[in-house]
Order: structure tokens, then C-alpha cells, then sequence
């Protein structure tokens, strides 16, 4: 009986050991609020993306600063490294609208992710309008880095 106890907590324990690296290799993204705009929830479908793929971003949310109109209000996405753009931003238009406080959800797929992703870059999503105007944000530091990213004004990119 000993042994039969014995032997059941060695393999547990082994199950355990074999388990745990590979829940250490999984990095999620974990999207932060920027410094304007509300907060937007994203979630992106390969966590990371994926270099040279297409990846699908799902946003939501419920923007106090402003209207989403049908066609003018668009989505953005750009994949930030160290000093640059990686990339072409991603715009794509709304397809409803939205009164400011009433919840939104759009979804995104085919977003063309850049050939080259570096081991850290930042990934930041907005919702906005043409006239410079973002009433939502979303920001992402993917990998490790010991130098915090560059942000670039996204009214510089549009």
C-alpha cells in the first residue's frame, strides 16, 4: 500500500514537472489604455501574430468622447518597433453607427501583419474619426524589452 501511495505521488509529480514549461512558453498579449481616448477591449485570434500572416482582431467596447459614424469612423492598427512603423497602417471604416455611450463591436480580419517583426515591438488600435480625432485606444508591448518602445503620434501616421 506504501508503495502503490508512493509510486502515485512521483507521477503526479512528474506530470507536474513536464506540465509546467510549457505553460511558461505562452505569451499572451495584454492590451493596456493609452493616454487618450477610452479604453477599448481587443483580442486578436494568434497570440502573438504571426510574421507575414493575416491576423483577425476582434475590438469592442463603449466610447464616451464621441459618435461612431457609418463610413466616415474607422479602425486603426499599427505594429510600432524601437524608432519606427513597421508596416502599412490598417484602416477599415465602420459599417453602423454608434452614439457615444452605447456599445460597439467591429471585427477585422485579413490584417496584414509586417514580413519582419522584431523579438519586441508595440501594437496600438483606435477608433476614430478623418479630422484627427481618436475616441478609443488600445496599446500592446509584444516580447521582451529592456528599452520602452518610441510611441509615435498617431496623427503623424494618417
Amino acid at each position: 500500500m506504501k508503495n502503490f501511495i508512493f509510486a502515485s505521488i512521483l507521477l503526479a509529480l512528474l506530470l507536474i514537472v513536464n506540465a509546467a514549461p510549457f505553460q511558461l512558453n505562452k505569451r499572451a498579449t495584454t492590451f493596456d489604455p493609452c493616454d487618450f481616448g477610452d479604453f477599448i477591449d481587443v483580442n486578436i485570434r494568434t497570440d502573438p501574430p504571426e510574421s507575414g500572416k493575416k491576423e483577425s482582431y476582434d475590438v469592442s467596447g463603449n466610447l464616451t468622447q464621441g459618435d461612431i459614424t457609418k463610413d466616415i469612423s474607422f479602425l486603426f492598427i499599427v505594429y510600432l518597433g524601437e524608432e519606427e512603423q513597421l508596416g502599412t497602417p490598417y484602416f477599415q471604416n465602420f459599417t453602423d453607427s454608434h452614439k457615444a455611450g452605447s456599445p460597439f463591436k467591429i471585427s477585422a480580419s485579413d490584417v496584414p501583419t509586417p514580413t519582419q517583426l522584431p523579438d519586441s515591438y508595440r501594437l496600438e488600435v483606435a477608433v476614430g474619426d478623418p479630422d484627427k480625432t481618436f475616441f478609443g485606444c488600445a496599446v500592446a508591448t509584444v516580447g521582451n524589452s529592456s528599452k520602452k518602445s518610441k510611441i509615435i503620434d498617431f496623427y503623424k501616421l494618417i
